[in-house]
């Protein structure tokens, strides 16, 4: 384990105990029956596990194909509520069944295809939440420690959980929300992010992330957000300022046929030590039908423009999956920029109590109009055992057209369990 990750940890551990001691020093002294209440709000929480058994076969044609077996959990404990406080403790641990048989991103074995699962044991969450409620509408929500922190849309930000490894983030959280008239304010300081590829890749961070939400009306939601994210020597070259707004249908009818949209626009430049000086917009239009006992169908368009060929919009702590995207071969858009138009089509119940999704997208480059390849997705699921045992199928296969983008075919089955 590197000096950075023990100091991470100790820091989080170090708040925990201190935050405990301010609980227990509050309680001192007062009547017995509140001494109580705090004891059984301690010990009456619950547990929390879940498990995966994941094969994934990936074969990117530039290097020998890979066979991940894997075996990831999660295991947890959260307090009851003390007024208006709950602590959550997490654990994570993946284990590689086959290590020689793929390459996990830090592994050695580069001649392999990459499968991002790396093995790891580490504390995946910690933290205190406090909640309270006044006025009768008015919620206001803080929560210090390692979280799986989402201030808004996953494509942005997000714990990237499609992998075993968990993308948490060592924040301060905050949200102010009144349902009344649906309005959020919600506001993240973030100084390290725990990143997917184990201990050995996480960045120290100087990050600060906004979002102002109105949802009251019921055909459009509408969030402005704001992101400067600075992770300073751990990864410079990803530092960046954004400022953007998204719009959404948000809650529809399932009942009846009904309308469905998404957009985004956004703003991006270089911000704290990033060697290079860039401006660059994102623009996301996405529309669609659900159909009641059907599904959704929609089409997409996503345009990440570039600076004359020497930087475009990044999406560093995200993920192409967002966008129903299993290559990841577009983790962040090349540096001349990607147009991305694709088609979606999604259902609870297709037969036989089976749901999945269907994705399609096509991949050009935006300052010459290259067409770089295209990508076709498939993902089955079905619950076996309710609550229990959940099975899932993914097949995506990426067909480069240039020389830079290899063809990559993957297969996987996961076997979730939940507890």
């Amino acid at each position: 384990m590197t000096d950075k990750k023990i100091y991470g940890h100790l820091r989080v551990a170090k708040m925990m105990v201190a935050i405990f001691s301010l609980l227990t020093i509050c309680s001192y002294g007062q009547e017995q029956s509140q001494n109580d209440d705090l004891a059984k709000a301690i010990s009456g929480g619950e547990f929390v596990f879940n498990g995966k058994l994941r094969f994934w076969h990936a074969n990117d044609e530039a290097a020998r194909a890979s066979q991940a077996y894997t075996f990831g959990t999660n295991f947890g404990y959260k307090t009851k509520s003390y007024k208006g406080f709950q602590v959550y403790l997490e654990g994570e641990s993946v284990v590689a069944l086959t290590p020689d048989r793929y390459f996990d991103g830090v592994n050695g074995l580069t001649d392999r295809t990459n499968v991002t699962d790396p093995e790891t044991l580490e504390l995946n969450q910690a933290h205190i939440e406090y909640n309270s409620t006044f006025n009768d509408a008015t919620i206001l929500q803080f929560k210090v420690g390692r979280q799986a922190a989402i201030v808004e849309d996953e494509r942005f930000i997000g714990r990237i959980s499609a992998r075993q490894d968990d993308q948490t983030f060592d924040a301060l959280y905050g949200r102010i929300q009144n349902d009344q008239k649906g309005l959020a304010f919600e506001y993240a300081y973030m100084y390290q992010v725990n990143r997917l590829i184990a201990e050995v890749a996480d960045w120290r961070s100087d990050s600060h992330v906004l979002m102002f939400k109105y949802y009251k009306n019921e055909m459009a939601r509408v969030g402005l957000f704001t992101h400067f994210l600075d992770f300073q020597d751990d990864a410079p070259d990803k530092s960046s300022k954004s400022f953007g707004i998204l719009v959404d249908r948000g809650n529809f009818p399932k009942d009846k046929t009904a309308l469905t949209y998404k957009t985004a626009f956004a703003y991006q430049s270089d911000y704290g030590d990033n060697p290079t000086s860039y401006d660059a917009f994102l623009f996301n239009a996405e529309v669609g039908v659900s159909l009641p006992n059907t599904g959704i169908f929609s089409v997409g368009y996503e345009l990440a423009t570039s600076d004359d060929g020497n930087a475009s919009y990044q999406f560093p702590l995200s993920t192409g999956q967002r966008l129903h995207r299993i290559s990841d071969v577009f983790i962040d858009p090349p540096a001349d920029g990607l147009h991305n138009p694709y088609f979606t089509a999604e259902s609870n119940n297709l037969f036989w109590g089976i749901g999945g999704w269907l994705g399609y997208h096509g991949y050009f480059s935006e300052e010459e109009g290259d067409f770089l390849g295209q990508e076709i997705d498939v993902v089955l699921y079905k619950q076996i055992v309710p609550d229990l045992l959940r099975a899932e199928i993914t097949y995506g296969s990426f067909f480069g057209e240039t020389d830079r983008f290899t063809n990559l075919h993957i297969f996987a089955l996961d076997l979730v369990f939940e507890l």
